[in-house]
């Protein structure tokens, strides 16, 4: 794909979420491409002041590149205190282990890319995971816990990070020839992995922007059509921040 054809890729998303998004989601649109407006989505998120807020928090924010800060540091202040004894978190709506293992990783490997993270909130996720990790609980092709686990081993030094980041590549690669999971949940997980290549997975960054340009609605979407505008924006926001991760270049010409 050309830089000028992946160019019009982000510059479509770009006007569709800031034409259909609130106020919220017009910052962070506009902070993907100018960091000095970072500091006008901090003001726009709202209380943080729960486990289920701060983690919202931490991902809203690292999606566009901040990983400092009094919001941050808040944030992650709030979530060492919910964590439980055994080094897990559990959030509303989390109804059975498989949930609970899939938050614990995304909020572990949330935590593991800030800066202000205490190492023992670290050490005890990592024994909550070491407890639950093994390469069946991604060879069922689940794309949650492939990109929890994902981000989590790529984003800390694990003793069991080279072994499950191979099972993780090759699970996401097999997901996504098959089509069970899509081009948007592909992107995803390299962009909360900060890469553009996943250990066991045969995937180039260049094949994944494609197929996010072949899932591109009309309109410069993305998500169901037949969803609720704010979740189509919502889709429409990671994948732009998966495409900056994937290809800065179409950041630039578009």
């Amino acid at each position: 794909m050309s830089a000028a054809g992946q160019g019009d890729l982000v510059a479509r998303a770009r006007s569709f979420a800031l034409a259909h998004g609130d106020a919220l989601q017009r910052a962070r649109v506009t902070a993907l491409f100018d960091p000095s407006e970072r500091s006008t989505v901090c003001a726009l998120l709202g209380a943080i002041d729960a486990a289920e807020s701060a983690a919202t928090a931490l991902e809203v924010l690292d999606a566009i590149g901040l990983r400092r800060g009094a919001d941050v540091e808040r944030a992650v202040a709030i979530l060492a205190a919910a964590q439980r004894d055994d080094g897990s978190w559990s959030l509303a709506g989390d109804t059975d282990e498989n949930a609970r293992v899939v938050t614990t990783a995304q909020i572990a490997g949330q935590l593991a890319k800030t800066r202000c993270a205490r190492p023992a909130v670290l050490r005890a996720a990592s024994a909550f995971l070491a407890a639950h990790w093994g390469p069946e609980r991604v060879q069922g092709g689940d794309p949650e816990l492939i990109a929890g686990f994902a981000q989590w081993y790529a984003n800390t030094d694990d003793e069991l990070s080279d072994a499950a980041l191979q099972w993780c590549g090759r699970e996401l690669e097999r997901g996504f020839r098959t089509g069970a999971i899509d081009a948007l949940g592909t992107a995803r997980v390299f962009a909360l992995c900060d890469a553009q290549a996943l250990p066991g997975a045969r995937l180039a960054a260049d094949e994944v922007v494609l197929s996010l340009a072949v899932a591109q609605a009309p309109d410069g979407g993305f998500g169901p059509a037949s969803s609720p505008v704010a979740a189509r924006v919502e889709a429409t926001l990671a994948a732009l921040a998966a495409l900056q991760r994937l290809d800065p270049r179409a950041f630039r010409s578009a």
